[in-house]
């Protein structure tokens, strides 16, 4: 008479234990290097407003709000603290009043043969966005490339054409200062404009030499 014996069952059941939690490791492993690699839409968003910051400093800019644009004194100064005074030298600043009140903003190209400049319309289009939420007066916004006798720009951009590329209303966002801190680097952030003009522009092209 044979005695048939169970298989000893502990040791089994320790393996499955390990597996399992072998597999939870690597699990847990791979979604925290997932985590590493993606960025949350809010984290991506909070990223693209501190880099904002670095190109404006909102509460000093706050600090011209509604200044008379015939102040040549600080209006220069203002528009010294925008994206392309940073860029180029600022040639002149004009205050029209013939048909609205308008700044032209002369900026002083240096180009030198076979060289070309890249025209950043969204910085151009930010700048704007600036200057109509703090002077309330302002209707319009003309920007000059100017090398020698030669210019590239002298299309206004006027407050309506700003508000349609917002869809908001851009008299709101600086009545209130505090406000204009809170929401004005997220819009700025945001901000696409690519109008179907030229953007690249050439020593050549300047200077007339290409026609």
């Amino acid at each position: 008479m044979y005695i048939k014996r169970n298989k000893p069952i502990l040791p089994i059941l320790i393996l499955i234990v390990f597996i399992v939690s072998l597999l939870s490791s690597c699990s847990q492993s791979n979604q925290d290097t997932l985590g590493k690699n993606q960025d949350t839409p809010a984290e991506i968003q909070k990223e693209d407003s501190e880099k904002t910051n670095t190109l404006y400093d909102f509460a000093s800019l706050y600090s011209y709000r509604n200044i008379p644009l015939s102040d040549s004194n600080k209006v220069q100064e203002l528009v010294g603290q925008l994206q392309y005074a940073k860029e180029l030298s600022i040639g002149r600043i004009e205050f029209k009043t013939e048909n609205k009140e308008s700044l032209r903003i002369d900026y002083r190209m240096n180009l030198t043969p076979g060289q070309q400049y890249y025209v950043n319309h969204t910085k151009m289009m930010a700048d704007a966005v600036v200057l109509f939420a703090l002077l309330d007066h302002l209707k319009a916004v003309e920007y000059n490339l100017v090398q020698a006798d030669y210019s590239y720009g002298g299309v206004p951009i006027t407050r309506e054409q700003v508000e349609q590329v917002l869809s908001a209303d851009i008299e709101s966002l600086g009545k209130v200062e505090g406000v204009f801190l809170a929401d004005m680097p997220g819009i700025i952030a945001k901000l696409r404009w690519n109008p179907d003009v030229m953007n690249i522009i050439t020593y050549e092209h300047m200077m007339g030499l290409d026609e």
